[in-house]
């Protein structure tokens, strides 16, 4: 008996969605002929005649791009825009309006808006505007993938230091030491500059007359300053070139993780707020909290301008190292704004007896 073999049974490919457009105008005529408009050049069109109407497809399905329009009754098309932004920060508005007005066209460009159609508007040029918001959405979905990524990446990081500051029993200076080489075994950039900055700090501490407890602090929190940035990706932190807003944000928090993970180790609690504020600016435009350098504590200032002099002087990955004749300068010349003047003044004599 021959057997007659099945051939494998094949599904075809399912077809690339369409790309969504949400049409709102509370004028009828308007908005289907824009949607057949757009509809006959492939796109999926949604319409809407009021902004509270168009908020329920949003919340439903956020579209890849929104055209309102500005003047409608009830709420109009700049509170819907803002609501947009808002809530769906990866879909593109497009404005449109009868209104000859330069005025709202600027305010709504400034709100994030990324075009402006005045009407009668013709197909081709809906069609481009329209065009033009879809390359926009597809960038800001690329960007909230990269940003999610690195922010899964930067929870994983900081659960692993966690851990590794926690199997590390510290209750002297060699164990500190043994606990930061630990962590810093594939980054010896970073130890080397904690202990050059320490080494500075001390050395300013000293010449402030503070008091030897006080200046034990200010070489831990000195030495652990960076340690957060343990959690940060290498993406971000190699990156050879300048970091996006997002990216800016994720190492702004080393400082909070940093001091977070000392708040296992006894040993280290008065280090804590070294290594939390000695990035505030005596202009409040620091970080993490945003608060003045005044409020902080004496340490964190040293820390500060040592870190920035030990930065400045040394080659980055998308810069080269100034003198340190130049450093100083550039410490005198944000002193009062970025850093505390009588510690500029301090770390300058200490620089000059080395």
């Amino acid at each position: 008996m021959t057997v007659r073999k099945e051939s494998a049974q094949t599904f075809p490919e399912p077809a690339p969605r369409a790309p969504s457009v949400l049409i709102v105008d509370d004028e009828d005529g308007v908005r289907d002929v824009m949607a057949r408009w757009l509809q006959s050049g492939g796109y999926s069109v949604t319409t809407a005649g009021s902004a509270e109407e168009a908020l329920g497809y949003l919340h439903t399905s956020p579209p890849a791009v929104a055209l309102c329009d500005i003047r409608m009754p009830g709420h109009d098309g700049l509170w819907l825009a803002e609501r947009i932004r808002e809530d769906y920060p990866e879909t593109a508005v497009i404005m449109a309006t009868g209104v000859q007005e330069v005025g709202p066209a600027v305010k709504t460009l400034r709100q994030g808006v990324i075009d402006y159609l005045t009407k009668p508007f013709g197909r081709d040029r809906l069609r481009e505007a329209v065009t033009r918001g879809l390359a926009w959405h597809e960038s800001a979905w690329d960007a909230r993938r990269w940003r999610e990524s690195l922010e899964q990446e930067m929870t994983v990081r900081r659960s692993r230091l966690t851990d590794a500051v926690a199997a590390v029993p510290v209750d002297s200076d060699d164990t500190v030491d043994s606990m930061f080489a630990m962590l810093t075994l594939t980054d010896r950039d970073m130890y080397a500059h904690g202990y050059r900055v320490a080494a500075l700090a001390v050395s300013v501490a000293r010449m402030l007359g503070l008091p030897d407890e006080a200046v034990n602090t200010i070489e831990h929190g000195a030495l652990l300053h960076d340690v957060g940035k343990l959690a940060v990706p290498e993406a971000i932190l190699r990156k050879p070139a300048p970091l996006t807003v997002e990216e800016l944000l994720l190492v702004r928090r080393h400082p909070a993780i940093g001091s977070e993970l000392l708040s296992s180790v006894p040993y280290l609690h008065a280090s804590m707020a070294i290594v939390r504020e000695a990035h505030e600016r005596m202009d409040g435009l620091g970080y993490p909290q945003g608060v003045h350098a005044s409020s902080v504590s004496i340490g964190a200032r040293i820390v500060g301008v040592a870190d920035a002099y030990d930065t400045m002087t040394r080659p980055r990955a998308f810069r080269d190292a100034i003198s340190p004749a130049d450093a100083l300068l550039e410490l005198e010349r944000c002193g009062g704004t970025q850093f505390d003047p009588l510690v500029v003044e301090a770390f300058g004599k200490v620089i000059k007896n080395l």
